[in-house]
């Protein structure tokens, strides 16, 4: 079986010949394999992030590799926001761009696909898709809606009108899941496979269960639907810990929920199991970044242990991970996966 393949069947909750195995997102790390950070990466061409991303994979050999991950808040600049790049990891939205709520009615979302950087990123995710779409799964990702509309109206204004204001927010998450559909649809148009949907802040360190009922889920919901109509795989990805929503997860049609360190395997097996897949949760400081590769070996085993081998799990970090990981901790943690028996 291919690559693709595995993950297919994982996605059907059906039996594989091996155990799963990918990073989530890891856009700077890949790309800093060959001395790129994020900003450097978009001055090159895009056929020389494709060929870091491919060359990558091939000395690590995880399932999924994604082009485009790393770059979530280009969306914000894509509609006239201010980003500021790192010399190492992700760039950070500088102000809020919507001063009020009503603001969201006069930007439109669509102008995000004109953005020169976003398209340099398209067009190498259509080269890795050409290349090994056939049988690795090619993905990239974008905040989620409630991520996003936090990123564009400022996290602390949006939590506040929570209590406050609902309509407010409820108009910010409309105008946060077209800007979130609008820059994912290239990608699906250059042949991606997969899309994660990071949605860290809904996660339960910020919000309730009830709030993320009814803030953050359905959003979530209306964009993996726009995804899975076309025909593209769907992740999504929540920091901290998720365990009082997991129950609610499947609702949003995710074929994969991707669980952080904080939430519990054999929980997730439990709560998720015959519903959808699941994937984690080694931590990307702490194990995949600072330990040996015979500890993360371990950590690797344990985490196997604790999901249970009967279909429907992908070993992973349990968020992205930093720049500075070892090479050599990642493909432990493949190779750990690789030679796990599932007998």
């Amino acid at each position: 079986m291919t690559s693709k393949e595995i993950i297919e069947n994982a996605i059907r909750l059906q039996p594989t010949p091996r155990l799963p195995v990918s990073l989530l997102s890891a856009g700077a790390w890949t790309l800093n394999q060959s001395g790129l950070t994020l900003e450097q990466a978009l001055a090159v061409r895009p056929e020389r992030i494709a060929e870091t991303i491919v060359a990558t994979n091939e000395r690590v050999g995880c399932d999924i590799v994604w082009p485009g991950s790393g770059y979530h808040n280009l969306a914000i600049r894509g509609i006239g926001g201010r980003i500021k790049f790192r010399a190492k990891g992700t760039p950070d939205v500088q102000e809020s761009l919507l001063s009020d709520a009503a603001d969201a009615a006069r930007i439109p979302t669509r102008r995000v696909q004109e953005d020169a950087g976003i398209g340099v990123l398209v067009e190498a995710a259509r080269i890795v898709s050409r290349e090994i779409g056939g049988h690795t799964v090619v993905g990239t990702s974008q905040w989620a809606p409630f991520t996003l509309g936090g990123l564009a109206y400022g996290v602390e204004k949006l939590m506040r009108n929570i209590h406050k204001d609902k309509a407010a927010v409820h108009a910010v998450m409309e105008f946060a899941t077209e800007l979130c559909f609008d820059y994912l649809e290239p990608f699906i148009d250059a042949g991606v496979a997969m899309i994660s949907l990071a949605d860290p802040t809904a996660s339960g360190d910020l919000i309730s269960r009830d709030q993320f009922v009814e803030f953050a889920l359905p959003y979530l919901k209306r964009v993996a639907e726009r995804i899975r109509a076309r025909g593209v795989w769907v992740t999504v990805h929540i920091c901290g810990n998720t365990t009082n929503r997991l129950d609610r997860i499947p609702e949003a049609g995710a074929q994969i929920m991707s669980v952080d360190y904080k939430v519990d395997l054999a929980n997730a097996r439990r709560t998720l199991g015959g519903r959808i897949a699941f994937a984690g949760n080694l931590n990307p400081v702490t194990i995949m970044q600072k330990e040996t590769t015979a500890g993360v070996a371990a950590a690797s085993r344990e985490a196997i242990g604790k999901a249970g081998i009967g279909g429907g799990y992908v070993l992973m970090p349990g968020c992205d991970i930093p720049p500075s990981v070892p090479i050599e901790n990642v493909k432990t943690m493949v190779e750990t996966a690789r030679s796990y028996s599932l007998q």
